[in-house]
């Protein structure tokens, strides 16, 4: 084993005398987590994605329930609303830029509905806003639809021959409860925050990348004609390979520890408990090195090794919601990201961030101890045919 950790000294050196390690292991996935989280950390956090405005001409008990309902939209989040005090101001801040879409609930609105008239409500939308738009019309719609039933009601009233109750009517389906409403579950804290998951995508897709060092050292030594002289010197050939393995292996746990306690002081990202996070780096480090190794088996050289490398780690990272969430979409991309080591690294960490600690992620690392019995399977009886 001695033999072993002298290799893989060597190669650790080599990798940080040429700074390669540094940059593909720690400055690169730390620079793109920093600005995936500053580009797109708005769209998948619960911060308002957008603003819209709305005008009260008419100052009625249904502008009232309007009001009430966007009080109620803005506190769930996700959407801003600005009040304009007429339809010319509303209309100035869409051409500013200010906001996308705007309501305009014109004067004499609670009049004609009150009396069964037909009413609307006009929405204003820039063209270059097609999405705040919708929204708004959604919005009007939704609204529109409780006012019509509402109408329903009080003409249900007056044909029973009580006109009098019809504004009790209106004004008990102003205060009246929605049947569906929206909140959180406790499933939802086991979504990663933007920044932690931009940090934990970009620590498992670019430690592909940091493992195959082990992997081209070789192809490198065989190139260079010292593999030889390491098979013929009086040292087991089972610990060449091991000081490989241990050079991935080192380079990989260093490159996501320093990934996870740089993201955590620079953009605020939750990791959770460091004890099982750091044994969940160990095993993911462990898969990614035997898949990674599986290239190797087939390779001849270190540009076909690194090309090979360059292809898996894309299609897993991709496959494995490395670069947009996978949950929450269609039901056979969810079941196909779990054929990648990379899927089950991100629940991992979801797990830690939600406060569980070593049990809570079982799963995760069973899962990743297959990656590296399958890869290591797989990269023997690979070896065993290329011989042939």
């Amino acid at each position: 084993m001695r033999a072993a950790w002298l290799i893989a000294l060597k190669d650790l050196r080599l990798r940080l005398r040429d700074r390669s390690a540094l940059m593909i292991g720690v400055v690169v996935p730390l620079a793109l987590a920093f600005v995936f989280n500053a580009v797109f950390g708005g769209a998948f956090s619960g911060d308002s994605i957008l603003t819209l405005g709305w005008v009260d001409e008419d100052g009625g008990q249904v502008a009232d329930a309007f009001g009430q309902i966007v009080d109620a939209v803005a506190a769930d989040g996700g959407i801003d609303f600005v009040s304009a005090a007429d339809a010319a101001e509303l209309e100035e801040l869409i051409d500013d830029g200010d906001i996308g879409a705007g309501l305009v609930l014109p004067a004499g609105l609670s009049e004609a509905v009150e009396a069964g008239n037909p009413a609307r409500i006009e929405v204003v939308a820039g063209v270059e806003a097609p999405t705040s738009s919708s929204v708004a019309e959604s919005i009007a719609l939704a609204f529109g639809t409780g006012v019509e039933d509402t109408q329903r009601a009080a003409a249900a009233v007056v044909a029973s021959g009580t006109p009098d109750l019809v504004p009790a009517v209106i004004a008990a389906a102003s205060r009246a409860r929605p049947l569906l409403t929206f909140g959180t579950v406790e499933s939802a804290d086991r979504v990663l925050a933007p920044a932690t998951f931009f940090s934990a995508s970009m620590a498992v897709f670019f430690l592909f990348f940091m493992v195959q060092f082990g992997v081209t050292g070789l192809l490198d030594e065989r190139r260079e004609g010292t593999l030889t002289r390491l098979e013929a010197a009086p040292i087991p050939r089972w610990s060449i390979l091991a000081g490989k393995a241990i050079t991935s292996l080192v380079l990989g746990i260093f490159s996501m520890s320093v990934l996870a306690l740089g993201t955590t002081l620079l953009i605020g990202a939750d990791w959770g408990n460091p004890i099982p996070l750091f044994i969940l780096f160990v095993f993911v480090t462990l898969a990614a090195t035997s898949l990674i190794g599986v290239v190797g088996s087939v390779a001849r050289t270190p540009e076909g090794a690194g090309n090979l490398t360059s292809a898996l780690a894309v299609a897993m990272g991709m496959v494995g919601g490395t670069f947009f969430p996978v949950a929450g979409g269609s039901e056979w991309l969810e079941r196909l990201a779990l054929l990648t080591p990379h899927s089950w690294f991100l629940r991992a960490v979801g797990d830690l961030q939600a406060g569980e600690g070593l049990a809570g992620i079982t799963d995760s690392l069973l899962a990743l101890t297959a990656f590296t019995v399958g890869g290591l399977a797989l990269g023997f009886v690979l070896s065993r045919v290329v011989r042939r």
